[in-house]
């Protein structure tokens, strides 16, 4: 009942960041500012009201689960409003492709991929497969890291200058960018591929015939490990 709720805490403000910057690098006004406000409404209140889908396989009763299952998908349809209003937001607009901004499109491309395998794990069928499973861990990172670490990162890069009065250097900045981009999926969607497979989280050891995707996985957090030193390095 708790941590649901947190979830879109931090996703929120990301959502909020996204909507500051996509204006300022399309040169365009807000497509419309009133169905970015009211979606964000809508995800706090139904956030709420989303935890029992962490219960589908505990004995919940299958209205339950069917009730949990329709209200964890209602969520996405506010998402989507906001992603569609920051697209419609770009469209036609004079882009500049500055570091901001490519943080801002791998947050509505990670944010966009992970919010509909949480679709697919909010259906009851699906859901008792890839429980417990790695598929899980890449669905929660999608939206995490994916959304909110992406977020912050453009945030940091837009309010850098008006901060201290200096710019980065943004050649560094869209190396960094592109490489955080490319860790961050090397790292989580060989972990969607295991655990459809069948291979469950918080286990030290595995079969042989998932060690490739682990050391695809493990070289993605190295790469976006060493993004993220470089980034901290150059600011």
């Amino acid at each position: 009942f708790y941590s649901h709720p947190a979830v879109y805490i931090m996703i929120l403000p990301a959502m909020g960041v996204v909507a500051e910057i996509v204006p300022t690098f399309a040169r365009k006004n807000q497509l419309s500012y009133r169905a970015l406000a009211y979606s964000s409404l809508g995800i706090a209140f139904i956030g709420f009201l989303t935890w029992g889908h962490h219960l589908f396989v505990a004995g919940i009763s299958q209205l339950d689960a069917a009730l949990f299952g329709v209200m964890s998908m209602v969520v996405a349809i506010f998402s989507a409003i906001k992603v569609f209003t920051w697209v419609g937001t770009m469209y036609r607009g004079s882009i500049s492709l500055k570091t901001p901004l490519l943080y801002v499109f791998a947050f509505i491309y990670l944010f966009a991929f992970g919010g509909m395998t949480g679709i697919a794990v909010a259906t009851t069928s699906l859901d008792v497969h890839w429980h417990d499973t790695y598929f899980v861990i890449a669905h929660f990172h999608f939206i995490m890291i994916g959304g909110t670490l992406t977020a912050f990162l453009g945030a940091v890069h837009y309010w850098f200058p008006k901060m201290f009065g200096r710019m980065y250097p943004e050649k560094l900045g869209v190396v960094s960018a592109l490489l955080v981009f490319g860790g961050f999926n090397l790292t989580f969607v060989p972990q969607f591929l295991l655990g459809n497979a069948g291979m469950p989280r918080r286990y030290a050891t595995y079969p042989e015939r998932y060690h490739a995707l682990n050391v695809l996985s493990t070289i993605g957090a190295y790469t976006l490990g060493a993004a993220l030193l470089l980034t901290l390095g150059y600011l």
